[in-house]
């Protein structure tokens, strides 16, 4: 069995992983469990050695593969087809882009894949709200309204946040309203997915303006790139080759974004 996990939806698609994770090795331990890294060229035969290597009385085996696209794609494809239907080897591919042709069969049966995209109007409210709920935090309407403005389309943000307001709510009665999120600094908080059209803007401060505010929220550099690689569509040839310099060692993420922003 494959199941492919695929969006730039980074908090969600790795929360997924993770659940997929912890409920093989709750029904199967994790001695059937192995992760590979396709970074690493030996990684693929190591990981096909794993996934076929069997006997009578061996548990089923799960195989979570890092950096799958790393493979080139039909060589890809060869490994994962001798895993699509069979019941005792999964195969748990979590990337942020879409398959190429020669494997959008990870998007069809008998493949199991889910799609992480970033959430908009109504769903995105209704996962403000589950994730207080989860945290045992209870955000008046204004405060959920607040925080799903501020942090729109971010999870990874909302997260961390709700992990500081649980504190907040540690102890005392009551939901939280708006005004209760001032101590917290939300007030001047930039709108995240604002920043990231600033990095487009025709105005070069505008782009620089945003690049340094996102970078003052302790964002990954690689996460700024790839999502803006995502949504930037006519620079898509422009980011392949920045892509492959960072990749090559010529230049990090940072510089890379530098770059592109003042060319």
């Amino acid at each position: 069995m494959i199941v492919f996990l695929y969006g730039p939806d980074d908090y969600r698609r790795t929360a997924k992983r993770r659940a997929v994770v912890d409920e093989f090795v709750k029904k199967r331990s994790n001695i059937g469990l192995a992760e590979f890294d396709f970074e690493n060229k030996a990684a693929p035969e190591e990981a096909a050695r794993f996934l076929a290597a069997r006997s009578l009385f061996d548990a089923p085996r799960l195989a979570v593969l890092a950096n799958a696209f790393e493979l080139e794609a039909k060589q890809f494809a060869r490994f994962l087809g001798p895993f699509l239907e069979t019941k005792d080897a999964t195969v748990l591919i979590a990337e942020r882009e879409k398959p190429v042709k020669a494997l959008a069969f990870l998007l069809e049966k008998p493949a199991l894949a889910q799609e992480f995209r970033i959430l908009e109007g109504a769903e995105w409210a209704a996962f403000v709200k589950s994730e207080a709920k989860e945290r045992g935090v209870d955000l008046a309407p204004p405060a959920a309204q607040f925080l799903a403005n501020v942090f729109h389309g971010n999870t990874w943000g909302l997260v961390t946040e709700l992990e500081k307001i649980v504190a907040l709510a540690d102890g005392r009665g009551g939901a939280i309203g708006k005004d209760d999120l001032g101590g917290l600094g939300l007030e001047t908080a930039p709108n995240y997915w604002a920043l990231m059209n600033g990095l487009k803007s025709y105005d070069l401060r505008n782009r620089l303006y945003a690049l340094e505010s996102m970078l003052a929220l302790a964002d990954p550099p690689a996460k700024i790139f790839n999502i803006l690689a995502a949504q930037w569509q006519e620079k898509t040839p422009h980011m392949a080759e920045y892509d492959l310099a960072v990749k090559s060692g010529k230049v990090d993420y940072e510089e890379a974004l530098v770059d592109l922003l003042v060319s």
